[in-house]
């Protein structure tokens, strides 16, 4: 820094509130969808209006010491260096060697001044033990899915939004749905593996849209009779939060989903009522369906502003609240 200020880390945010615009850059990997980071910047743009937020994705390159705060989405970060860092771990690592991996993460990476955690299981699992600030941010729901109306005679029988590479609970689903579910589509929003158009092209019933602009989402989404979430109960998945079953929710589309720890705790807190496979899937029928009594929560409070607020990962920074 050109200014020479005699004081430890936490100081320094107190100082550059008062005299500086709080420079604040987001680090992450390219080309990984985290919608965390436009409600984040959203959210600073409407409460903290000292602040400057800037995207890792967005430059060529950047120098840690040029920015007040480094807001990592773990990942590596061995040095943890810069004047205040904040590590968030928005998700566990996949299998295989789940458990392995997140061992070596806690060991090795670098200490922050602060950290976030998805939810209380993801904090539990990393199990830090050195009493620095952390806080749980779940995850939310863009304001775009709350202003959608719902088709009146849905396009689609059912949707799944988001990426296939979720191991053979997706086949089994797909196999079912083309062997069992003649006569109804289903729309597949997102990337798709090409083992799996070569081995599902020549069922008609099946529409891989493919990619499309988050701004977009909402309304393709809407024009589908169910939501589907099709999770495999395999560690950490299990018990991370599903932003789609949130965001179908927030549509007002019934659930249709894999049976995991995660989705049986959201019911219960919800008093919601999704409609949950068998793992032969052979419970998905037009009869099942039309006799299930589903409950679709109210969403409000997911809302992402809403979200943030109540997690106070921004507390620091906010010098006037609304």
């Amino acid at each position: 820094k050109d200014y020479q200020y005699p004081v430890q880390r936490e100081a320094w945010i107190k100082i550059s509130q008062a005299e500086f615009m709080t420079r604040l850059l987001f680090v992450r990997t390219p080309k990984v969808y985290l919608p965390e980071v436009a409600a984040y910047r959203d959210y600073l743009s409407r409460h903290c209006p000292n602040v400057s937020v800037f995207d890792s994705t967005d430059l060529s390159s950047y120098n840690a010491a040029d920015y007040d705060i480094l807001w990592r989405f773990m990942g590596m970060d061995l040095k943890a260096e810069g004047n205040m860092m904040v590590h968030e771990y928005n998700s566990l690592s996949a299998p295989p060697y789940a458990h392995i991996k997140n061992a070596i993460k806690k060991k090795v990476n670098g200490k922050p001044d602060m950290r976030v955690f998805l939810n209380a299981r993801v904090r539990d699992v990393f199990g830090f033990r050195d009493n620095l600030p952390a806080y749980c941010r779940d995850m939310g729901v863009d304001m775009s899915f709350f202003n959608v109306t719902k088709a009146n005679v849905p396009k689609y029988d059912f949707v799944f939004a988001g990426g296939l590479d979720r191991g053979p609970v997706i086949t089994k689903f797909l196999d079912h749905f083309a062997k069992t579910l003649k006569g109804m589509t289903l729309l597949l929003v997102g990337d798709v593996p090409e083992h799996i158009k070569q081995k599902y092209k020549d069922c008609s019933g099946i529409i891989f849209y493919g990619r499309v602009p988050y701004k977009d989402v909402p309304s393709l989404l809407a024009q589908s009779r169910y939501g589907l979430n099709i999770m495999p109960d395999v560690f950490p998945f299990n018990i991370q939060t599903a932003t789609k079953v949130l965001e179908y929710c927030a549509l007002g589309l019934p659930v249709i989903t894999t049976d995991y720890p995660w989705i049986r705790d959201f019911e219960t807190q919800h008093n919601a009522a999704l409609f949950k496979l068998d793992s032969d899937m052979g419970n998905l029928t037009r009869e099942n369906l039309e006799r299930f009594a589903f409950k679709i929560p109210d969403m409000t409070a997911y809302e992402w502003c809403k979200v943030i607020e109540k997690s106070g990962i921004f507390s620091f920074l906010i010098t006037d609240k609304p």
